[in-house]
């Protein structure tokens, strides 16, 4: 299986985050894990069987266009090749200004969009048509981007989070209150409406993520050195919280690298 970033514009990136392909020339079945990233998303996929999705215990088919929300619990999506499928990750609340969804009604769920609401973008038809994964990302992008034209972020929260991405998530949330002139609560209550959730929810996962892509490239690193470079206090605090996301223990994740 082949996955390649795609790059975007800074027009783009007022409503997208990161464009991710994935794609398969066999006939092979492929289970694919993904973890709490902090970001909601959108797919689009092609296969000649049925993409199936299991969020925790529960999974369900899902047809060729469906949005995600914030993922706390691990994700797996099922596939048989050949298939490609294009991953959008948005920009928080992007989603409800989109389709009408509450991001509180998102969280560690997926929903189908009907194939009525991107019908009419003929790059979705070519991508079929050609199995062809430029014209499925510029098919989505341009779906996103016409969706999502009224949208109009939060300034203070995007800053906000730029500054917890930049940390990797180690940042107090308190201190990153007060520089933008807010309070802890409020600044809480603006994240859970915005985001889906609480900013030392979204740190942890950053953090969580900036640990584990140490874990992925490197894997003869000791996990006390994952420990001190991802800000945790201890090793059994970062085995904890790694446990949280993928609900396995970071020695068990690595072995089936």
């Amino acid at each position: 299986m082949k996955i390649t970033q795609v790059n975007i514009s800074s027009e783009q990136k007022k409503l997208i985050q990161s464009v991710f392909i994935y794609e398969s020339d066999t006939l092979e079945k492929r289970k694919i894990p993904f973890y709490a990233d902090g970001f909601p998303g959108i797919v689009f996929f092609h296969s000649e069987q049925p993409m199936m999705i299991t969020v925790g215990s529960e999974s369900k088919v899902m047809e060729q266009v469906f949005v995600y929300g914030q993922t706390i619990v691990p994700i797996e999506i099922k596939l048989e090749g050949p298939f490609f499928f294009v991953m959008l990750q948005l920009v928080p609340a992007v989603l409800e200004e989109m389709f009408g969804i509450p991001v509180s009604e998102l969280t560690n769920s997926c929903w189908t969009i009907p194939k009525s609401e991107w019908n009419a973008e003929p790059n979705f038809h070519s991508a079929i048509k050609t199995f062809s994964t430029v014209f499925a990302s510029d098919a989505l992008i341009s779906f996103v981007m016409k969706r999502g034209k009224q949208f109009r972020r939060d300034s203070v929260l995007h800053a906000c989070i730029e500054e917890i991405l930049e940390a990797k998530g180690n940042c107090e949330i308190g201190k990153l209150s007060k520089r933008h002139g807010l309070s802890e609560r409020t600044l809480q209550r603006r994240f859970e409406n915005y985001v889906g959730l609480s900013p030392k929810q979204f740190a942890k996962i950053i953090r969580f993520q900036s640990s584990l892509q140490i874990l992925n490239r490197t894997k003869d690193i000791k996990l006390t050195e994952i420990a001190y470079e991802g800000g945790y206090s201890d090793q059994s605090h970062f085995i904890r919280h790694f446990k949280t996301y993928t609900k396995q223990r970071p020695f068990q994740f690595r072995e089936k690298i």
